[in-house]
């Protein structure tokens, strides 16, 4: 039940007014049990993470307004399962060395299958945290970027959405939840992703971003790159 929202421009984005969409985002879904974000600046790639919802984060706003970036995304959790919160399972997930961050909405309904796969990778016990593992898997096998949370959807089944953002700034969406479609717009210059609120109408817009051009729905199976 979680919602992700994804952020990119050609110019530095304000980040107060995207954290002000992301507490929207939150609590128009039924997304409050700890959220993350992932984005890049010229140092490379960064990640914030909370087991706290974002409206009960009181240091959000102070550790993360003054940030300058042009491509990130944010994950608002609600886990599957509800004794899986915690630090571990928190996203978005990265590797050590800051290279890629991942984040998954819904649940795949093959995780067990693989878990021993990643026996010496995985640190928490989220169906998530196998897919970002999978995926991981793929691009090792330098399949591409987009097409590798295509391929992880397809192995792990169930429902997912997934984001994905590299430090060199390439930041792609994947839809495949059938119960939370991702829509792709624009709100000025900038173009956004995000899931709809587990909500099959147009209230993502009437509500929250009535201000939107250029709504398209990612087809299911498709993963985009932002531009």
């Amino acid at each position: 039940m979680c919602e992700m929202l994804a952020l990119s421009s050609n110019q530095p984005l304000d980040m107060k007014q995207t954290l002000t969409w992301a507490r929207l985002l939150e609590e128009l879904g039924v997304a409050s049990y700890g959220w993350g974000m992932a984005w890049v600046d010229e140092t490379g790639l960064h990640r914030y993470r909370s087991v706290l919802g974002l409206k009960y984060d009181q240091q959000a706003l102070d550790v993360l307004g003054q940030v300058v970036t042009r491509r990130a995304f944010i994950h608002l959790r609600r886990p599957s399962l509800m004794s899986s919160q915690s630090h571990l399972n928190a996203q978005p997930y990265s590797d050590p060395n800051r290279t890629v961050a991942f984040a998954h909405n819904g649940f795949l309904s093959r995780h067990r299958e693989y878990r021993s796969q990643f026996a010496n990778q995985v640190k928490g016990t989220s169906d998530s945290e196998i897919g970002y593992l999978y995926w991981l898997a793929q691009l090792s096998l330098d399949k591409p970027f987009a097409e590798s949370l295509v391929a992880t959807h397809k192995a792990l089944d169930g429902n997912a959405n997934f984001m994905a953002l590299a430090a060199h700034g390439t930041l792609a969406v994947y839809a495949g939840n059938q119960e939370n479609p991702c829509y792709t717009f624009r709100i000025g210059a900038i173009h956004l992703s995000a899931t709809s609120l587990h909500s099959m109408d147009d209230y993502l817009f009437d509500a929250l971003f009535p201000q939107a051009t250029d709504i398209n729905t990612i087809p299911y199976g498709t993963a985009v790159e932002m531009p």
